[in-house]
């Protein structure tokens, strides 16, 4: 009869080895647990956690922090990395599409004396995002909403973020999630001479999946959901953006006529 730490030492070394699993962070915020199993150029092969089935996602589309460690895997794994060849290299895959539906309703009251003095414009959104495919569930895909505000005076171009939102985004087949945003309270002065304060301007809502890639954009008024890389980029909120929602530096956010 076998020893029994013979066995075992047997059992151990023909075990599986164990995934090296990390949490890899997309520069939209997306969070997925993954495993690197290869490297193509620019494309980084993952299997997932959850269910242990590939993803491939483009390396600039990972943070920093990822971008170092995936450097350090390919250091250590050198027969898992491949270049492709000048005259082998293919378009990327378009993105996988999913038949999203999203339904916006908005809250709003405008209260104040109609005939002069000062109103308060209370507002908040309601996205309700219904996943209309069969059979397919969308998972690890993540979303992001602006609300916006202007200059009541409407002297400039110049528009206010007031708010940025990122949600993770999850979907079963024939299902739908809602996700809202916190009120905002803004007030502005009517009556004689020049209006003065912050109205509300409308909303930008982006539907991302783990790649980065756009399955859903939706804004009001409409043609400002071509401003993705724009959008991505604004980091302090709230901020005075120009019509190319691009920050205004030196423009001072007028915060005494908002608040949440």
């Amino acid at each position: 009869m076998r020893p029994p730490l013979l066995t075992l030492l047997i059992l151990l070394a023909c075990a599986p080895p164990e995934l090296q699993a990390r949490v890899f962070v997309s520069l939209a915020g997306t969070l997925l647990e993954a495993e690197i199993t290869a490297l193509t150029g620019d494309n980084v092969t993952l299997r997932r956690a959850n269910d242990n089935l590939p993803l491939v996602v483009k390396r600039s589309t990972l943070c920093k922090e990822d971008n170092a460690y995936i450097t350090r895997w390919v250091a250590e794994n050198p027969d898992k990395t491949t270049t492709p060849a000048a005259s082998t290299v293919s378009a990327p895959a378009p993105a996988q599409k999913y038949n999203l539906l999203c339904e916006v309703q908005s809250s709003k009251s405008n209260r104040g004396p109609p005939d002069g003095g000062q109103r308060t414009v209370e507002i908040s959104y309601a996205f309700h995002l219904h996943n209309r495919e069969v059979q397919r569930d969308l998972a690890g895909a993540s979303g992001m909403i602006l609300t916006l505000g202007k200059d009541a005076t409407g002297s400039g171009g110049d528009l206010i973020v007031l708010q940025k939102v990122h949600f993770d985004v999850a979907i079963r087949a024939q299902s739908k999630i809602v996700q809202s945003t916190e009120k905002v309270f803004l007030s502005y002065y009517q009556g004689q001479g020049p209006r003065t304060g912050v109205l509300p301007h409308g909303y930008i809502l982006f539907i991302l999946d783990a790649a980065g890639n756009v399955l859903l954009s939706q804004s009001n008024p409409v043609g400002n959901t071509k401003y993705l890389k724009e959008i991505q980029a604004i980091n302090e909120v709230p901020c005075v953006i120009d019509r190319d929602f691009k920050p205004q530096p030196n423009a001072q956010v007028p915060s005494g006529y908002i608040e949440f």
